[in-house]
């Protein structure tokens, strides 16, 4: 496993999913908003 060894590689891997999650709830938010061109 990756998170075993550590490293560079486990903490951008966590980043990344972390980046992905934070846009996706920021697009559902603004998707509810009303007057949003989304």
């Amino acid at each position: 496993m990756a998170f075993e060894q550590g490293g560079m590689a486990s903490g951008l891997l966590i980043i990344a999913v972390s980046i992905v999650f934070a846009a996706g709830f920021g697009f559902l938010v603004l998707h509810f908003v009303p007057g949003t061109p989304f």
